[in-house]
């Protein structure tokens, strides 16, 4: 797609998939609005990638807060315009917790910042793309949309962001905004990467249990949702890909009773 007119806002652009998603854009010639809680990371990401000669600006962004929310919104459509996509990359992880040891709190903030998060940015942006007539919009999923998972409050928002993709692609497709998601599997992110270190992840569950033997990259995603976003995917709304290297098949597979 021709992207040196084109102007993509990224929420959580400050570090793991969503810094990833900010690049592969500012790469091909995108301004990038990167939005995040975390100041000084965003900033340095802003600042590498300015010096490489492309158009990005940060705006802090905290998606637990509706009035944090419509003030991004708000600062970045006054100063550049609409913009032609949206990437809800902002979220917050959980670690496997028994349902009945669960902080209710934790759960609370997980809906609030994942999903409420979500619709609130995507409302606020959403409704300036369907006034103009187009515009694309990516929310995170994950497999815990698809399987059964420990992380409670994690993956019951994750599958709720699955509806509200749906809802907003039936809703917003007449007007000309289409709205997808992606679904990664175990990603090598920093976050990822601390839990490993910490031994709240064991890699090699997930490397034998992945069809490709490998964790998905940042980068694996940022390159699909560049892709639903593009003009080849014109056709494309209301869906959720999984970018897992086989997880889920292979999983499916492994447990089926009988065995070749």
């Amino acid at each position: 797609m021709s992207t040196n007119s084109h102007l993509v806002v990224v929420t959580g652009g400050a570090s793991g998939i969503g810094e990833a998603t900010a690049r592969r854009f500012a790469a091909a010639g995108s301004r990038v609005v990167v939005g995040d809680l975390n100041a000084d990371r965003g900033q340095l990401v802003v600042s590498e990638l300015r010096e490489a000669g492309h158009d990005v600006v940060f705006y802090p962004v905290d998606l637990a807060s509706d009035e944090s929310i419509k003030q991004f919104a708000g600062a970045v459509l006054e100063s550049y315009g609409v913009p032609d996509a949206l990437v809800n990359s902002g979220g917050i992880l959980q670690n496997a917790v028994r349902l009945l040891e669960m902080d209710l709190a934790e759960f609370d903030r997980l809906m609030n910042v994942n999903v409420r998060g979500t619709l609130v940015a995507s409302r606020a942006f959403g409704a300036a793309m369907c006034e103009r007539g187009r515009g694309s919009i990516i929310n995170l999923c994950s497999l815990t949309t698809f399987r059964a998972s420990a992380q409670i409050g994690y993956g019951v928002g994750k599958a709720g962001l699955k509806m509200l993709t749906e809802i907003m692609a039936a809703e917003w497709g007449p007007k000309g905004v289409r709205v997808n998601a992606v679904a990664p599997g175990y990603t090598l992110t920093p976050a990822m990467q601390a839990r490993i270190d910490s031994g709240e992840r064991d890699p090699d569950a997930v490397i034998q249990n992945s069809a490709l033997r490998r964790f998905v990259s940042p980068a694996d995603a940022a390159n699909a949702i560049f892709f639903l976003c593009s003009s080849e995917a014109s056709a494309i709304t209301g869906v959720t890909l999984p970018i897992d290297c086989g997880w889920l098949v292979t999983t499916a597979y492994s447990s089926y009773a009988a065995q070749p």
